[in-house]
């Protein structure tokens, strides 16, 4: 396994520098001038010199290739030119946001999907209870996930007051507390920030997750009616094992790798869908930055947010790969 795990960051690293060349070149091609487009058509030639020399475009080509390299391998990602002040302490500032809900979203999912994916399949023959379970399925994977958060706080919102419209809680104070040990200090302070960062995440993880649910129960059924099929599991039944050890110690444990696979292809939709629920929420986050940063055609901001962006999806995939030797050790990397 120790192996197999040096092959996979061995082949992460030329994955990494590929990605971040696309999002290099890709902002390279895009038509238009960036300076243009941030500072306007009226822009005099002194302000657009400074801005092209401010960005580095003055240079040529392979030196901006190599220094923007070097510079986003150190989370250097110089300044924004419409908030003025560093992308990567914006990005820090936003990045715990979007974590939070894309792990909240994920813990969603798989709450609600796995347990209706295996109830399905291990009652496949009650027809009310599978197509129930696969039309709630087939309606997640149907709405999209900015409608269903519009309908979201429009009734627990708007009708029912029962969450915050907009925002995303004090989530800066709870770390700053955690990481300072003014927990144990002050108990109350800490919950009551910790209860508000939660009232503001519930809808927007509940959107998000939902649709991710859908597929994560559609896979799990599948999954578990190929798993009990197999002929270890019909050896355990005729061993006279309990039903639940057969379930849970050798079927389960089988059908995790598809999920985990699954889990980690949508944490980039997870990604994309934190756009949505972000700018639909009124929530603070990457996300957010992103399409704030766009209609300011703040250049550096957007390149570093992509970038974060590309990182964060091989990092999980990474991690996805070195589950997969963790479940199941006979999968080695050739």
């Amino acid at each position: 396994m120790f192996q197999y795990i040096i092959r996979r960051l061995l082949v992460t690293i030329p994955m990494l520098i590929g990605a971040m060349s696309l999002v290099f070149f890709a902002m390279r091609i895009l038509p238009g001038d960036p300076c243009i487009a941030m500072l306007g058509d009226e822009a005099t030639q002194e302000a657009l010199a400074d801005c092209i020399r401010n960005l580095g475009l003055d240079r040529p080509l392979y030196v901006q290739y190599a220094n923007y390299i070097w510079r986003s391998l150190q989370f250097d990602f110089g300044r924004s030119l419409f908030f003025n002040y560093t992308v990567a302490s914006y990005i820090g500032r936003m990045f715990p946001h979007t974590f939070l809900l894309v792990l909240a979203s994920t813990l969603v999912s798989l709450v609600l999907g796995i347990p209706a994916g295996i109830f399905s399949a291990l009652n496949r023959r009650n027809l009310l209870i599978d197509y129930t379970s696969r039309i709630l399925s087939l309606i997640g994977l149907s709405i999209p996930v900015f409608y269903f958060g519009i309908l979201l706080l429009i009734l627990f919102s708007l009708r029912l007051d029962l969450f915050p419209l907009i925002g995303g809680g004090d989530l800066e104070t709870v770390l700053d507390m955690l990481f300072s040990g003014e927990v144990l200090e002050y108990p109350t302070d800490f919950v009551e920030a910790v209860g508000d960062v939660l009232l503001h995440l519930a809808l927007p993880a509940f959107a998000l997750g939902f649709t991710l649910a859908a597929t994560v129960t559609r896979l799990a059924r599948s999954a578990m009616l190929e798993v009990i099929s197999q002929d270890y599991i019909r050896t355990a039944r005729s061993k006279g094992l309990p039903e639940r050890i057969v379930m849970y110690k050798h079927a389960l444990r089988n059908m995790l790798i598809p999920l985990v696979t699954v889990i980690g292809l949508f944490v980039g939709i997870l990604l994309a869908g934190a756009v949505l629920t972000e700018t639909v929420f009124t929530r603070p986050g990457l996300g957010k930055m992103l399409i704030d940063a766009i209609g300011a055609r703040d250049y550096p901001l957007v390149q570093g947010a992509v970038t974060v962006f590309t990182m964060t999806i091989i990092l999980v995939n990474l991690i996805v790969d070195i589950l997969y030797a963790w479940i199941d050790p006979r999968i080695s990397y050739r």
